[in-house]
């Protein structure tokens, strides 16, 4: 899924009208944050130069190479954010002091693995490592998020109804302009995803 549905995933999941804005935006960064290790690779490439042209290509691109394939691991890890998940309820139920902070880190570990679990039917040949570090195993999908041999026409299309019905939950939710601004924003790729399909069509 592209990182924006994500985003919209953790936000609509677990940020609340009421809740304290740190939290809030927490919430949302959850949603973005196994992606980040991607966002990290391409501003190195851009900056350096280095994978520049063949960065997604399997198996000599700068994607598959280290340390971006470590960081891919780590940042999509389904443990990792279970146990991130739990350390934060454990630790709000039974230490009192700081529970506000406690409960961050659950806030933080579900979010991303809203993201990690969001992902994995949806990957096929670029499948992460989902179990780091317990395995190197890789499911892979006979679905993409978008290969169109593998459905991804269909997966995008969904993609694209179930992202601008959160927006526009997150935009009943929210008040504040910025916070609206911030969701009006999120909804750009889906109208360029759109642009693409009806130039597609027309020609």
């Amino acid at each position: 899924m592209i990182t924006t549905t994500h985003v919209l995933i953790a936000g609509a999941v677990l940020s609340r009208r009421d809740a304290p804005k740190k939290q809030n935006i927490l919430a949302f960064f959850a949603g973005f944050f196994p992606d980040l290790s991607v966002f990290l690779m391409v501003a190195f490439s851009a900056i350096t130069g280095v994978g520049r042209g063949n960065m997604w290509r399997s198996p000599d691109g700068l994607y598959w190479q280290e340390p971006w394939q470590s960081f891919s691991a780590i940042s999509n890890s389904m443990p990792l954010y279970a146990f991130l998940i739990i350390l934060g309820w454990m630790l709000a139920m039974y230490v009192p002091l700081y529970r506000y902070y406690w409960r961050m880190i659950g806030i933080f570990g579900a979010g991303a693995l809203l993201h990690v679990v969001a992902d994995f039917p949806v990957h096929t040949d670029d499948a992460h490592v989902h179990f780091w570090p317990l395995t190197d195993w890789r499911f892979h999908s006979p679905v993409s998020y978008y290969q169109s041999a593998n459905y991804g026409d269909i997966v995008g299309a969904v993609e694209l109804v179930v992202g601008v019905a959160l927006a526009g939950l997150l935009l009943w939710r929210f008040k504040n302009l910025w916070a609206r601004i911030f969701i009006v924003a999120l909804l750009a790729p889906y109208f360029i995803s759109l642009g693409f399909i009806f130039r597609n069509f027309v020609h």
